[in-house]
C-alpha cells in the first residue's frame, strides 16, 4: 500500500468518512452509503464474498489492497488488525481509487 492511500485513509478516519470492520462495512454496502470498500491482502474468503454478495447489487467498487490486516489497521492508527474498510464520502472514495493499484482483485457490483 503506497503512502498516499495510508494518508487518505488516516485523513477520512479523522473526518468520519470511514467505516472500520465487517459489520460496519456491510451495512454501509446494503444502504448504499459507501463508495468505496478496501479489503486486506489477507482477509479472509469467507469475508470477502459475503462482501462482494452484499454490494452486488450496488455500484460500490471493492478492491483488494496490497496491505494485510496488520498494515490497514496502523494506517488508521488502529491496534487491532482491520480486515476490511469502506468510506462513505465520493471526494475520498475519488483520490484513494486514484492510489490502489489496478492489478489487485477489483469488482464493481453492478
Amino acid at each position: 500500500m503506497n503512502d498516499k492511500l495510508i494518508g487518505l485513509l488516516g485523513i477520512a478516519r479523522r473526518a468520519g468518512h470511514v467505516m472500520i470492520g465487517f459489520d460496519a462495512v456491510k451495512a454501509a454496502l446494503l444502504t448504499s452509503k459507501a463508495k468505496l470498500v478496501l479489503l486486506a491482502a489477507d482477509c479472509s474468503p469467507k469475508t470477502e464474498k459475503e462482501l462482494r454478495y452484499a454490494g452486488q447489487d450496488k455500484t460500490c467498487p471493492i478492491f483488494t489492497v496490497r496491505a494485510d490486516k496488520t498494515a490497514l489497521a496502523t494506517a488508521l492508527g488502529l491496534q487491532k488488525p482491520v480486515a476490511v474498510v469502506a468510506t462513505d464520502d465520493v471526494g475520498f472514495a475519488a483520490a484513494m481509487l486514484s492510489h490502489v493499484d489496478t492489478h489487485t482483485k477489483e469488482d464493481v457490483a453492478l
